[in-house]
């Protein structure tokens, strides 16, 4: 029954690009997928800018008073940006909290750079720029996604004690602790045929972008059901739209630098931190394993699936991730 619907999808979304109409509806929602006035993605941001970090223009947004007591911050997963969290920024308002959201070096609207700059330790470092600009005070709640859990992982192990000492509580999905290589559709993706791409997008990263709007409109669908459920078919739409928006070289870059990345080292100051840890039931990328091995590192955070959700969890079940970061919140 669920690779008959997974089909059913792929075969519909590849059916339908057939169509010039079609055609020009994918082209519309990737041409505005930054757009602040339309959903799905941000809407309504009470302020955006960039961050200077070593050369780097990072995008921030907030939704939110800007003296809220709280802020939390919002790090997005592989190959998607802060665009993919607009449910729970949704979520926050009217409540006396702040969303900080992060586009991580070459997604979104941040600077795009070389495959070898696209790793953990400078995505998180990215993060700690924006906070020191952007929160330099009150407390801190930290959510990440995929990546984007790695990445708060090593924020959380790194971060100046001035920043930690704010840091009370972190919601972590669909991520790992351990490599990404160590289970799951990881270990079937790191091949030759990876690190021939990672070498072409070295040599030719101009003509390899500039050709990735039709190479991947053709295989994004088939990736994006890969990773998810079953989402409406908007939001599966706006996935491909966030592969789409992300440029090769940090595809191959990023992917790279998960295989072998892990961030054991964070259980010392995760252990004093309030928080969750949320997985789908149908996650093939960072399977329930991953998180139960975050969990024994972690023993104050409690684990909570999500029946059916893939790794895109926070598309396919926003309000079970709102709900998890609601009782972050109350927590603290």
């Amino acid at each position: 029954m669920a690779l008959r619907k997974r089909s059913s999808v792929v075969a519909r979304s590849w059916l339908k690009r057939l169509r010039p109409s079609h055609r020009a509806e994918l082209e519309k929602l990737y041409g505005g997928l930054h757009d602040p006035s339309t959903e799905p993605g941000l809407t309504h941001i009470s302020a955006s800018g960039t961050v200077d970090h070593d050369g780097l223009d990072i995008a921030w947004y907030e939704v939110g008073q800007e003296d809220a007591p709280v802020t939390v911050v919002f790090i997005h997963g592989y190959c998607l940006s802060s665009e993919a969290y607009y449910d729970q920024a949704n979520y926050l308002r009217g409540r006396n909290v702040r969303a900080l959201l992060v586009d991580l070096r070459g997604h979104g609207q941040s600077s795009t750079v070389d495959p070898e700059e696209c790793t953990v330790d400078a995505a998180a470092d990215d993060v700690l720029a924006v906070i020191r600009e952007r929160a330099p005070r009150g407390d801190l709640v930290i959510v990440g996604h995929s990546l984007g859990g790695m990445v708060a992982l090593n924020l959380i192990r790194r971060a100046p004690t001035e920043v930690y000492g704010r840091i009370k509580g972190a919601l972590l999905i669909s991520t790992s602790m351990r490599r990404f290589a160590a289970k799951g559709v990881a270990q079937i993706l790191q091949s030759k045929s990876l690190h021939a791409l990672y070498r072409l997008c070295l040599r030719l990263p101009g003509r390899v972008d500039s050709a990735r709007f039709e190479v991947a409109r053709f295989i994004a669908p088939l990736f994006a059901v890969t990773l998810a459920g079953f989402p409406q078919m908007e939001k599966l739409q706006f996935h491909v739209a966030m592969l789409l928006d992300t440029p090769l070289a940090s595809y191959s870059g990023f992917f790279d630098d998960l295989l072998e990345h892990s961030e054991y080292g964070a259980a010392e100051r995760l252990a004093k931190l309030h928080g969750e840890v949320v997985v789908g039931t149908a996650d093939i990328v960072t399977p329930r394993s991953q998180s139960e091995v975050l969990c024994e590192n972690w023993p104050a955070a409690s684990l909570q699936t999500v029946e059916g959700s893939g790794h895109m969890v926070i598309l396919e079940d926003p309000e079970a991730i709102s709900t998890a970061l609601g009782r972050v919140l109350d927590a603290i």
